[in-house]
C-alpha cells in the first residue's frame, strides 16, 4: 500500500514538474522566432545558424547523461531544469548582445534537451504494465494543455502591449525562469518517492542491429521538426509579415487540437503497435510539409489573398501537430531495447543523430530558402516522410513488431 502511495505522489511531482515546464517552454522558446528578428534582425540564414547554439546541445546530451547515468534520470532533471533556469535569467533580466545571448541559449537549450529524452523515459518507469503508450500520451495531453493556456496569455501579453522585445526586461523569459525553478522543486520532491526513474549505463556507442530501425527515424525526425521549429514559423514571420501575437494565436489552435492529439496518438500506439502509426506519421508528414510547402512558394513568388492566408494558417498548425507523434519513437525504442538498462542511452543516442541531422540542415535549409524558395525546404521534408514509411515495412513480420 505504501509503494503504491509512494508512486502516486511520484507521478504528481512529476506531472507538476510537466506543468512547469510547459508553462516555461510556451513564454520562452515557443517565441524565439519572433525574438530573433525584432531583437537581433536576424534574416532567413541568420536564423538557421542560430540553430547551432540551440540544437548543438542535442549532441551532448548523449554523453552527458551517459557520464552522469549513477546519479538516475530524477537528479539529472533537476540539473535539466536547473540549467533551463539559468539560460532564462540572462536572457530574460539582461537582455545580452547576440554573441552572448547565443552562449546562455546554448545552456538553456541544453537542459531542454536533456529533458527530451529524461520526461519519456522517467514517464515509461512510472507507467503501468501495458500502459506504456497511455502515460505518455498523459503527459503529451498536459503538456499540449498548459501550453494551450499560456498560448493565450502570449497572444494577450503582446497584443496588449504587455510584452516586448525591446524592453531591457524580457517579461515573459523572466516569468518563465521563476516558473522553471518550480520545476527544479517539483522533482526534487518527486526524488524523494522515485528515486531514480531509470538510469542509463554509462557511455558505449550502441550498433546493435535491432535498434537501426529507431537511429533511422530520428535521422529523418532531425529534418522534420525543422518546418515546426524553425522554417514553419519563419513563413508566418517573413513572408506574412506577422507578429508574437499572430503566432501565438496559431499556437492556440496547435494546442487546443492537441489536447485530444497527443493521448490519441498514445492510445492508439497501445492499440494498433508503433508499425501502423509510423505508417500514419508517414503519411501525415507528406501531406502537410507539402501544403505549408505550396502556401510558402505561392507567398514567396508574390500571390496574396485572403485564402492564401487562411490556407498558410491550417497548413501551419497541422505541421505544428508534428510533434506528438516523437511518443512514436520513444514507444519503439522501449521495445526494441534488449536490456531496459538501455532505454535512456538509446533515447539519447537518437537524439544525437536527430541534433547533429537539425545542426548541419539548418544553414542548408536557410541557402535553399535564399537561392531557390522557401516551398522547395518543405518539399524536401515530405520526401523524409518516406524513411518512417521503409522502417514500418520493414518491421513487417519482425517480433519486436508483432509485440507492439
Amino acid at each position: 500500500m505504501n509503494q503504491k502511495t509512494n508512486r502516486e505522489r511520484a507521478v504528481q511531482a512529476f506531472l507538476a514538474a510537466i506543468i512547469c515546464y510547459s508553462v516555461a517552454t510556451g513564454l520562452s522558446s515557443s517565441i524565439y522566432t519572433n525574438y530573433f528578428k525584432e531583437a537581433y534582425q536576424a534574416d532567413s540564414f541568420l536564423r538557421g545558424l542560430i540553430e547551432i547554439p540551440r540544437e548543438s546541445p542535442g549532441i551532448l546530451t548523449l554523453l552527458l547523461i551517459s557520464g552522469l547515468g549513477f546519479l538516475g534520470n530524477v537528479e539529472l532533471a533537476v540539473i535539466a531544469h536547473a540549467l533551463i533556469t539559468v539560460g532564462l535569467v540572462v536572457m530574460g533580466f539582461l537582455s545580452p548582445g547576440l554573441g552572448v545571448m547565443m552562449v546562455f541559449l546554448f545552456i538553456n537549450s541544453l537542459g531542454t534537451h536533456m529533458l527530451l529524452t529524461l520526461n519519456d523515459a522517467i514517464a515509461i518507469s512510472l507507467a503501468d504494465k501495458g500502459k506504456t503508450g497511455t502515460m505518455l500520451g498523459k503527459v503529451k495531453g498536459i503538456s499540449t494543455f498548459c501550453s494551450l493556456l499560456i498560448a493565450v496569455v502570449v497572444f494577450f501579453g503582446f497584443r496588449l502591449g504587455w510584452f516586448s522585445f525591446t524592453t531591457p526586461v524580457i517579461l515573459p523569459f523572466a516569468i518563465a525562469a521563476v516558473v522553471s525553478l518550480g520545476a527544479v522543486t517539483a522533482m526534487l520532491r518527486m526524488k524523494r518517492f522515485h528515486p531514480d526513474g531509470g538510469t542509463a549505463k554509462k557511455f558505449h556507442l550502441l550498433l546493435r542491429k535491432e535498434y537501426i530501425p529507431y537511429y533511422c527515424i530520428t535521422f529523418a525526425y532531425g529534418c522534420q521538426k525543422r518546418i515546426r521549429l524553425v522554417f514553419g514559423p519563419w513563413v508566418i514571420a517573413e513572408l506574412l509579415y506577422m507578429g508574437a501575437d499572430t503566432l501565438a494565436l496559431l499556437a492556440i489552435a496547435t494546442h487546443f487540437i492537441g489536447t485530444a492529439f497527443g493521448p490519441w496518438i498514445g492510445r492508439m500506439l497501445d492499440k494498433w503497435g508503433v508499425r501502423k502509426m509510423l505508417l500514419i506519421e508517414a503519411g501525415y508528414i507528406a501531406v502537410t510539409a507539402g501544403m505549408l510547402g505550396i502556401a510558402a512558394q505561392l507567398l514567396y513568388s508574390g500571390s496574396s489573398g485572403g485564402w492564401l492566408t487562411i490556407f498558410t494558417f491550417v497548413a501551419y498548425v497541422l505541421c505544428n501537430l508534428l510533434e506528438p507523434f516523437n511518443m512514436v519513437h520513444s514507444y519503439l525504442m522501449r521495445y526494441l531495447a534488449l536490456d531496459p538498462s538501455e532505454v535512456t542511452e538509446s533515447l539519447s543516442a537518437g537524439l544525437a543523430v536527430d541534433h547533429i541531422v537539425a545542426i548541419v540542415i539548418s544553414p542548408v535549409f536557410g541557402f535553399v530558402w535564399l537561392n531557390w524558395g522557401p516551398g522547395y525546404v518543405f518539399f524536401i521534408v515530405a520526401l523524409f516522410s518516406l524513411c518512417q514509411m521503409a522502417v514500418s515495412l520493414w518491421l513487417r513480420g519482425k517480433k519486436a513488431a508483432t509485440e507492439m
